[in-house]
C-alpha cells in the first residue's frame, strides 16, 4: 500500500480509494519588452525626405510663374488639337497650327481690348458722375450735413485723382512687359502640338506589360476625350451666355456691359449656379445706379439663362461627355486663384474637369477589364471539361 494513499473497507478487503487527479494551474504567459531601435539608415531617409520635400515646395514657389505658363500652354494645346487635326487635312501642319494660334490670339486679343475699352469709357463716366452726385448729397436735406462734415465731394475729387485709367500708359508697359511670356507661351503650345502625341506614346512606352500598357492607353484616351468634350462645350456655351449677358446690360444700361458679359461667360463653367453669381453684379450695378424696374427684368433674364444652361448640360453635355458637379469646380477655382490669380482660377476649373474624365474614365476600363477575364476564365473552364480525359 502506498504510503499516505486513502483506503475504504468493503467486502473484499481495504482497497485504495479513487481520488480524482489534480490539475495543475495554467502557466502564466511570458512576460518581456519588445526594444524597437532606430537605426541611422531610419533617421537618414526621414531626414533626406524632409530636405527633398522642402525642396520641391521651395522650387514650386519659384518657378510658379513659368509652371503656370508650361501648364496653361498645355492646356491650350490640348484644347487646339482637334481644330489643328481638322485643318491639317486641308494644310501643311505647320500652316495649321499657326491658324489655330493665330485665332486664340486674337480672340484673347479682342476679350483683353473690349474689356479695357470697356472699363476706360466707365472711368470717364465715373470721373463725370461721381463728384456730380457727391455735390447732390451734400445738398441734400437728409444725409447733406453728414456729407459736409465728412467733406464727401473734396474725398471723391482726391481719390479720382489718385485712380488711373485702365487705358492708360500703366497698362500698356503692363502688357508690353508679358509679350515676352506670351511668346514662350506660344512656342510651347506650337511644340506640344507637333509633339505631344509623339511625347505621349513614348510615355506609354515605358509600360513593359503590353495587356496593362493597352489598358492604360484606353483609359487615357478616353478620359481625355471626354474631358476636352466637357470643355469645348463649356466653351461653347460660355460665349453663348457672356453674349446674351452683354445683351441685357446694354439693353438696360448697365455700366460695364462688356465686363460684365465676361464675368457671366466665366462664371458660367460652375454648373447650376454660376450665371446667377455673374449675372449678380448686373443687378446690383442696375439696382444701385439705375431703376427697379430694370433690376426685375434683369432677374428674370438671368433666371431663364440660368434654366437654359442646365437643360443644355443635361440634355446635351452630359450625354456627350461626362457629368461634373459644381464642388469640384468652385474647390479648384479657389486653389487655383490662390495659386495664380485669375488665369490659375480658369485652368484649375479645367485641370479638374480633366482629372474626373480621367476617373470616369477608370471605373469603365476597370468594369470592362474584369469582364474580358471573367470571360476568359470561363473559356478556359469549358474547353477544360470538354477535353478529352487523354488530353486533360
Amino acid at each position: 500500500m502506498v504510503p499516505g494513499a486513502v483506503t475504504e473497507a468493503g467486502p473484499g478487503g481495504d482497497r485504495p480509494a479513487l481520488t480524482p487527479p489534480e490539475v495543475a494551474p495554467p502557466a502564466p504567459p511570458p512576460t518581456g519588452s519588445v526594444r524597437m531601435t532606430i537605426g541611422p539608415e531610419v533617421v537618414a531617409v526621414v531626414l533626406v525626405s524632409i530636405a527633398v520635400g522642402v525642396m520641391a515646395f521651395g522650387v514650386a514657389v519659384a518657378a510658379r510663374r513659368i509652371l503656370g505658363w508650361a501648364v496653361a500652354s498645355a492646356i491650350v494645346a490640348a484644347l487646339l488639337a482637334p481644330f489643328v487635326d481638322r485643318l491639317d487635312r486641308y494644310l501643311p501642319r505647320v500652316l495649321a497650327i499657326l491658324t489655330g494660334l493665330l485665332l486664340v490670339g486674337v480672340l484673347a486679343g479682342s476679350v483683353t481690348g473690349g474689356i479695357l475699352a470697356d472699363l476706360g469709357n466707365q472711368f470717364d463716366r465715373l470721373r463725370e458722375e461721381a463728384p456730380r452726385a457727391a455735390a447732390e448729397l451734400e445738398e441734400s436735406d437728409r444725409f447733406g450735413e453728414a456729407a459736409r462734415d465728412f467733406r464727401l465731394e473734396e474725398r471723391v475729387d482726391t481719390v479720382l485723382d489718385r485712380l488711373r485709367d485702365p487705358t492708360s500708359g500703366v497698362a500698356s508697359e503692363k502688357a508690353a512687359s508679358a509679350a515676352g511670356a506670351y511668346l514662350v507661351g506660344a512656342v510651347l503650345t506650337a511644340f506640344l502640338l507637333s509633339s505631344g502625341p509623339k511625347i505621349g506614346e513614348a510615355a506609354l512606352l515605358q509600360v513593359g506589360d503590353p495587356v496593362r500598357r493597352e489598358r492604360l492607353r484606353d483609359l487615357v484616351r478616353t478620359g481625355f476625350a471626354r474631358g476636352r468634350s466637357y470643355v469645348l462645350y463649356g466653351l461653347g456655351k460660355a460665349a453663348v451666355a457672356g453674349g446674351v449677358g452683354w445683351a441685357l446690360c446694354y439693353w438696360q444700361d448697365v455700366p460695364a456691359p462688356i465686363v460684365v458679359g465676361v464675368a457671366v461667360a466665366a462664371l458660367s463653367i460652375v454648373p447650376g449656379f454660376g450665371i446667377l453669381v455673374g449675372g449678380g453684379f448686373a443687378l446690383l450695378l442696375e439696382a444701385g445706379l439705375g431703376t427697379v424696374e430694370g433690376a426685375v427684368w434683369l432677374g428674370v433674364a438671368f433666371v431663364g439663362l440660368q434654366i437654359a444652361d442646365i437643360l443644355f448640360v443635361r440634355h446635351v453635355v452630359v450625354p456627350h461627355s461626362l457629368s461634373v458637379g459644381p464642388a469640384v469646380v468652385v474647390i479648384a477655382v479657389i486653389v487655383g486663384f490662390e495659386i495664380y490669380g485669375i488665369g490659375g482660377a480658369l485652368f484649375g476649373a479645367v485641370l479638374a474637369i480633366f482629372a474626373i474624365g480621367m476617373v470616369d474614365a477608370a471605373g469603365g476600363v476597370i468594369e470592362a477589364a474584369e469582364a474580358a477575364d471573367d470571360e476568359a476564365a470561363a473559356a478556359a473552364e469549358s474547353l477544360a471539361t470538354h477535353l478529352p480525359p487523354e488530353l486533360g
